[in-house]
């Protein structure tokens, strides 16, 4: 089974340089493989409010775990959901974290903590920002310091939700330098906008921004494309402020699964969604992808396949033809939907829909990999065995996240590696700061020749050594091991030399 799956995914990029001797120096077998971990009204993390330091970090240790088992090797964790933190900052914690204690402080770092521990499993650690969204609904509480105290001039009510105003010059420098605090303070991999830009429709309400189109238009803009320009402004700032900082920290965007359906625009979908991206969220997606703005992008492709409004496989294929080496995109599904669809979509009631979904993204040569919203849907039980599908099968071999064509650091050499007890210790030499992860390659020695394939990938780690295992002495074999380091670009260095160990 594992060199059937190692054949179906050989159809991604498998890049790799040799020797003078055939040896494997860089395998670049890639795919995103992430998991949303929404902090928002407590549906992933914490599971409720107000629960001990203990309890916070065993819940984010049970995540990680959970995608490490699953064979997921991103995860986008939400860090503000509306204009507070779960981590300290001179806004509150969020009551999502802390409930109406807000002079409560945390005995740890919560955000640290997170990138802490994914990264010691090998997964890349995105902040999640909901950019705009300073309150989620009408009885939205908050500590001292939130924007709605500090500058209320700078929010627009709508419906039962506050927003700050992206048409306002200082909201807008607002988000980057909130962003910006988050890059220089953290060793996250990736800064992550969702949807939620002007906000969704609400019926007979109007976003009351006329002040602001009056006041900060200067080029007659019409109010459509004033605010989507508003929108491209704040994107713009933040993806030229994180590259001259630290360029290794991708960039990314998860917008709504429609950007304009055809019948309104020749180069939009073939869809007929009463919502999107472009027309009512002011999010011109396609000209961030066009100027190189974003790093990626996630569509939320939240259908089923065969939607007469908004089909899955439609929309794969559309997004999927954006992908460029210097935009990645991949797919948002909507595991939440699983054997949910009742009589009006009963496609999301058969078992086969998200294997399905998985599959078609994965034999689709432009689309780059999966990002699932979100754990809630893992935390309940295995329903159609869609976990067990991932772990045992689907992403059983180990791999990780495309590169973007940023750069590289510098020259990274595997060095010393060696046994020592019960570990396999190794040392480098070279821009080691620049180190995201170690790949640990292992095979028997009679199949040594897969060293270098995602077949042969023994563990994804942060750390310069391993335990080895300890079987019986009527069990021991010969292993290979070969260790290749992986810069933050995401860039893999050579090869370590081989090491034999009878285990």
């Amino acid at each position: 089974m594992r060199r059937i799956i190692a054949a179906c995914i050989a159809v991604l990029s498998l890049v790799t340089r040799t020797t003078a001797n055939n040896e494997v120096t860089e395998p670049q077998l890639r795919e995103m493989r992430g998991i949303w971990v929404a902090s928002v009204a407590n549906i992933d993390w914490p599971s409720e409010p107000g629960l001990s330091d203990e309890t916070l970090m065993a819940e984010a240790r049970t995540i990680v775990n959970k995608a490490e088992w699953m064979g997921m090797n991103a995860i986008f964790l939400q860090v503000r959901p509306a204009s507070d933190a779960i981590y300290p900052s001179t806004e509150p914690l969020s009551m999502y974290l802390v409930g109406d204690d807000f002079e409560r402080k945390l005995s740890f770092d919560a955000l640290k903590f997170w990138i802490d521990i994914a990264h010691e499993k090998g997964i890349e650690l995105h902040a999640w920002v909901n950019p705009f969204r300073v309150s989620q609904s009408k009885d939205f509480t908050c500590g001292e310091g939130h924007l709605l105290q500090t500058h209320p001039e700078w929010l627009i009510k709508y419906g039962e939700k506050t927003f700050l105003n992206p048409g306002q010059p200082e909201a807008q420098m607002y988000v980057r330098d909130i962003v910006m605090d988050i890059v220089n303070r953290y060793d996250v991999d990736g800064i992550h906008f969702d949807d939620y830009f002007y906000p969704y429709p609400v019926k007979g309400e109007v976003f009351a921004d006329d002040e602001s189109f009056r006041n900060y238009n200067p080029k007659g803009l019409s109010l459509d494309n004033w605010r989507r320009n508003n929108v491209t402004l704040v994107i713009r700032s933040v993806s030229d402020s994180i590259r001259s900082v630290k360029p290794w920290v991708q960039f990314g965007i998860s917008p709504f699964g429609v950007w304009r359906n055809k019948k309104d625009d020749p180069r939009g979908s073939k869809t007929q969604a009463g919502c999107t991206n472009y027309d009512v969220l002011y999010a011109d997606v396609l000209r961030w992808i066009d100027e190189k703005i974003v790093d990626y992008v996630i569509p939320q492709i939240y259908w089923e396949s065969g939607n007469k409004y908004a089909d899955f496989d439609e929309l794969e294929q559309w997004w999927s033809k954006l992908s460029t080496s210097e935009t990645r995109v991949f797919v948002g599904h909507a595991v939440y939907r699983i054997n949910d669809g009742g009589k009006k979509n009963p496609g999301w009631n058969s078992k086969d829909e998200m294997p399905n979904q998985v599959r078609k993204v994965r034999n689709n040569p432009r689309s780059d990999g999966s990002v699932f919203f979100s754990y809630k849907q893992f935390k309940r039980a295995d329903i159609f065995n869609f976990d067990s599908f991932l772990a045992d099968s689907f992403y059983s071999l180990k791999t990780i996240q495309p590169a973007v064509n940023k750069g590289s650091a510098g020259e990274i050499e595997i060095q010393h590696v060696e046994r020592n007890g019960g570990f396999l210790n190794w040392e480098t030499e070279g821009d080691t700061a620049a180190i995201r992860f170690y790949v640990v390659y292992r095979t028997l020695r009679s199949e040594a020749d897969k060293i270098g394939s995602n077949e042969s990938i023994y563990c994804i780690t942060d750390k310069n050594r391993i335990q080895l295992n300890t079987p019986s002495i009527r069990g021991r074999q010969r292993y290979v091991y070969r260790i290749a380091a992986v810069d933050k670009f995401r860039v893999f260095h050579p090869l370590s030399r081989r090491i034999t160990i009878k285990e």
